[in-house]
């Protein structure tokens, strides 16, 4: 369960407040906030370093006219972001919304049929860091988007309209890095998995203790054994193998990587014969420039069906390959145009990444929901909890352990566990 604190609403979140937001965000003046309703959707086992509300505001405007919006509220209280601090978290997400997003839509506009203006996220509101770091953002559920099911993953229509966004995503950041480094690369080093933080004793704790748990389950299964001996010896080199796969961040193809692109930072539209037509992406407080071979293992290791993961691979990441190539030729891209097989070997260096990611962070992800209820980054600290929960993991959804043999046996292939 929730603790009470949390429940409650932080009580900085008052009608000035937001007439502080929408008149920053509308870029409007002499607003009068009628009314605010605020319901907290913060869930255990999904937000981790936030908590996160709905503010429903009716105001009025300086013409007189009475007004409706809906807005989320993303606040980072200090007792979330202790583990996370050296992150920067909350100010590479708002220099992303404030400086490097419109940007990238804006050069994305000159590119593209401008009768459908192209966009990434959710419109970005207001920044604060008084008296706790908070954003807030348009909410992109009262725009008719919606969120899938992270404990199933996402079919091929929904995957495939993913990797043309973080195509056209990657494209542009690899332009503006060429026109602007101090912006992208200066400012975003590193991502989710800092250096300080794999050498930690705690890092290989909880994630070793899933490996090993991986290990033994596939160790029970048909024509696993030899890989599952592999698995163990990688136990063994544990940490050095995990830094192998991160570091050096930079390859040949290098982009403004999203960094935590699965499943519940993916908002998808539909149309009325519910035809998914749109997508857009939140959450970029893990961003990092780095190799394009992050963002793609990253999502493919979390995000897909079984079915999709198993047959639909490598067409997935030739939709990617073209979309970028095509978006890169429209864009005021001087360098010569990535090649298929320059791509492929990007993707192909950071599989290591990739399988890190899968026993790392996907069978979190894909945990059912009852049995994630109580997961915080305070409770993984107690042994007791985390082997509890690392059981959980790998057992309570049948998808998880299916798409890891899935991915196991690939890599093997791969000869990646060598």
């Amino acid at each position: 369960m929730m603790s009470d604190s949390a429940d409650k609403p932080p009580i900085y979140l008052t009608p000035q407040f937001f007439r502080r937001t929408l008149e920053h965000g509308l870029q409007q003046l002499n607003l009068q906030v009628l009314g605010v309703q605020l319901t907290n959707l913060t869930r255990g086992g999904e937000n981790y370093c936030s908590n996160i509300y709905r503010a429903h505001i009716r105001y009025r405007n300086a013409n007189n006219s009475v007004l409706e919006t809906s807005l989320i509220v993303k606040s980072m209280p200090d007792e979330k972001q202790a583990i996370l601090a050296r992150l920067n978290i909350y100010n590479k997400e708002t220099v992303f919304y404030m400086n490097i997003k419109p940007k990238l839509e804006a050069l994305m506009w000159i590119a593209h049929d401008v009768s459908s203006p192209w966009t990434l996220a959710a419109k970005h509101y207001y920044s604060t860091t008084q008296p706790e770091q908070t954003i807030v953002f348009e909410d992109l559920c009262s725009e008719g988007y919606q969120l899938k099911c992270r404990q199933l993953g996402l079919d091929f229509d929904h995957a495939s309209l993913v990797m043309r966004k973080l195509a056209e995503y990657h494209a542009l950041t690899m332009v503006m890095a060429e026109h602007e480094p101090e912006t992208i690369v200066d400012r975003y080093p590193f991502g989710l998995l800092h250096m300080d933080a794999i050498k930690s004793e705690p890092f290989k704790l909880l994630f070793g203790t899933q490996l090993l748990k991986l290990a033994a389950l596939v160790g029970d299964c048909e024509g696993f054994g030899v890989i599952a001996t592999k698995l163990y010896r990688y136990h063994e080199h544990f940490t050095e193998r995990v830094l192998k796969a991160v570091y050096p961040l930079h390859g040949r193809y290098n982009v403004l990587n999203h960094g935590d692109l699965w499943v519940n930072n993916i908002f998808f539209k539909y149309d009325l014969h519910y035809k998914v037509q749109q997508v857009k992406f939140i959450d970029f407080q893990l961003c990092f420039n780095g190799s394009l071979g992050f963002d793609i293992n990253y999502f493919l290791n979390t995000s897909l069906e079984l079915e999709v993961l198993r047959d639909r691979r490598q067409e997935l990441i030739d939709i990617y390959y073209k979309i970028l190539v095509d978006s890169l030729q429209q864009l005021p891209w001087a360098k010569p145009l990535p090649n298929y097989d320059g791509i492929m070997d990007e993707i192909r260096k950071r599989e290591a990444y990739g399988f890190f990611v899968a026993f790392g962070f996907f069978p979190l992800m894909s945990m059912i929901g009852i049995d994630s209820e109580d997961n915080s980054l305070k409770n993984f600290h107690n042994e007791t909890f985390a082997r509890q929960k690392v059981q959980l993991m790998f057992e309570g959804n049948t998808r998880t352990l299916e798409s890891l043999k899935c991915t196991l046996k690939r890599l093997d292939d791969l000869k990646l566990f060598d």
